[in-house]
């Protein structure tokens, strides 16, 4: 789940423009790590660097999909059991 936005901004071009505002720099938090690679782009480093990158960005959409599960869940609960 924590690559589906990125994914959709490389390759669904309305979800760059209209939702992602066209450079996605809220979509790619950890994106800013990607300058370390600038000048360095063939050097196994810079792989490194990007995977570490793209491994970030899932953990913390993976991270935040699931706090919003929970919320979603303990509302439901809450719900169920006071009605």
């Amino acid at each position: 789940m924590g690559i589906l936005a990125p994914l959709l901004f490389f390759i669904w071009h309305p979800f760059r423009v209209f939702i992602a505002g066209d450079n996605g720099s809220f979509l790619w938090p950890s994106g800013i790590w990607l300058m370390a690679t600038y000048g360095h782009e063939h050097e196994f480093s810079a792989y490194a660097i990007i995977g570490m990158s793209v491994l970030a960005n899932v953990l913390l959409y993976a991270g935040v999909t699931s706090l919003l599960w929970f919320v979603v869940w303990i509302i439901q609960c809450v719900a169920t059991h006071t009605s």
